[in-house]
């Protein structure tokens, strides 16, 4: 019985949780290193667009305003120097917002959407584009993503020129533990406790087990009351914190290198606070499933 209830708790609210902020962290990783490609790519010029010419095999840079639509899954950019179109097939587009400061401490992610959600965006929109420049079916040269390089289309407000390093500051997930699996895996898994909970108390089976499986059931609804509030409330704290050391080591590794004392300095930080915020979540949650056992044992017959 113990088994079966540390095998469900494990899973749904563990597991699946751990695995998609793993996913998350994963794509995350993907922007900062096209964000960080793109710093030391070449800008996109006529030379690159010449219709006698093939279309280069690196990756170019190109930041100017949308002009145009063509059809759901592609539009036109450009500057002063010249337009190109770029194919959204299998690329989502980010938006990212112009902060109160240059780089400060709990700015949001980047927020991201597909193709056919862009038709509100009006013309004159500031973007910007890096991947490689193919040629279509109609020998027109346009980025377009490939199996060996993503595409990075980026829509942004603010100063151009700093887009990308503010992109690398802030392309980072809030709480990675909070992402699109862990809904889901909580629902499953109050499901699976409550099931168990009713089989062992309506057929006289273990009373004890019943009550702790209605615990597991419970405790994600009764996760934001005290005391367990104020350990998460701290849990969170903590993580930004750590969420900003980690941005600011993507900074510093951008001007000094990883090998830097303060880009270690940084790390080490990072690391205590995620593990001293891990603790404390895991304090939290005990100390609410403690209380929640207590009450039930007293009303459950």
């Amino acid at each position: 019985m113990i088994a079966v209830l540390f095998l469900f708790g494990f899973i749904f609210y563990l597991g699946f949780p751990l695995w998609g902020a793993w996913r998350v962290r994963r794509s995350w990783n993907i922007f900062r290193g096209l964000c960080l490609e793109a710093l030391s790519s070449t800008e996109v010029s006529l030379f690159d667009i010449e219709p006698n010419l093939p279309a280069p095999h690196t990756s170019r840079l190109l930041i100017g305003t949308l002009e145009a639509f063509e059809g759901t899954h592609r539009l036109w950019i450009g500057n002063t120097d010249l337009s190109l179109p770029v194919s959204l097939k299998n690329s989502p587009v980010y938006f990212l917002d112009e902060p109160p400061g240059p780089f400060v401490a709990g700015v949001e992610p980047p927020r991201k959407a597909e193709a056919s959600s862009l038709g509100a965006l009006s013309e004159g929109t500031n973007f910007l584009v890096f991947g490689h420049l193919e040629s279509d079916e109609k020998g027109q040269t346009h980025f377009a993503a490939t199996d060996a390089q993503s595409l990075l289309v980026m829509a942004f407000e603010g100063d151009p020129h700093t887009v990308l390093n503010r992109a690398i500051y802030a392309g980072r997930a809030t709480i990675d533990h909070w992402n699109s699996w862990t809904p889901v895996s909580l629902a499953a898994g109050m499901t699976a406790f409550l099931f168990w909970g009713y089989l062992n108390l309506t057929s006289g089976g273990w009373r004890s087990g019943g009550i702790l499986a209605l615990v597991g059931a419970l405790l994600p609804s009764t996760f934001f009351l005290p005391p367990g509030i104020f350990l998460f409330y701290a849990f969170a704290r903590l993580w930004s914190q750590a969420r900003d050391h980690r941005a600011r080591m993507d900074l510093v590794r951008l001007s000094m290198g990883k090998d830097a004392a303060p880009w270690k300095q940084l790390r080490d930080a990072a690391r205590k606070r995620e593990w001293l915020a891990h603790i404390l979540l895991g304090i939290g949650m005990l100390t609410n499933a403690a209380l929640l056992a207590f009450v039930l044992r007293l009303w459950v017959p």
